[in-house]
């Protein structure tokens, strides 16, 4: 009797074993990120200098500023005001070139609101785990020609896998 219920408790735990092997996710082979590292904010520039940069189309940077992040995706059309997204990202190899597309509204000669969409190489930031590497997208609305309201969506891929897509809201400034 004892050796009976012995071999049902050996059985009751290979088949628990089974289905938690069967059933419980394992970690994705395809690039993702981390859904508590996620954020997606409106930002604030605090402060800051506009310099002269040579390197940069504007030929200027803000420089020397703080930021205020308020954690979601809707952004007043006002100077100094943007998004930003983070997450840490896993699941693919450290140092690989990742692809950043940003689509955004515009004002048409017309007058009326189109879209443009910029896509650019870029690496990602290394963290302190090989497994895990960190992706950081801040843009601040400062030209007139970014203070369109529409929506803008940021898109993050590797190869051909999107790893992460968010979306903001521009709506127009209340004050």
């Amino acid at each position: 009797m004892a050796g009976m219920r012995l071999q049902q408790a050996c059985i009751s735990g290979f088949t628990a074993m089974l289905l938690m092997f069967l059933l419980v996710p394992r970690v994705q082979a395809a690039p993702g990120y981390h859904p508590g590292s996620y954020y997606a904010a409106h930002v604030i520039r605090d402060g800051g200098e506009l310099v002269r940069n040579e390197d940069t189309d504007s030929g200027f940077r803000w420089e020397d500023f703080s930021v205020l992040r308020i954690k979601g995706n809707r952004i007043p059309a006002k100077s100094g005001h943007g998004l930003e997204v983070f997450a840490d990202v896993y699941g693919m190899p450290v140092g690989k070139p990742v692809t950043l597309k940003v689509t955004r509204p515009v004002r048409m000669a017309t007058g009326e609101t189109g879209s443009r969409t910029y896509t650019r190489t870029q690496s990602l930031y290394k963290s302190d785990s090989h497994e895990v590497q960190v992706f950081n997208y801040t843009y601040f609305l400062d030209e007139p020609d970014e203070l369109v309201t529409g929506e803008w969506i940021i898109e993050l891929s590797y190869r051909d896998t999107l790893i992460l897509r968010q979306t903001f809201e521009v709506y127009p400034d209340p004050s």
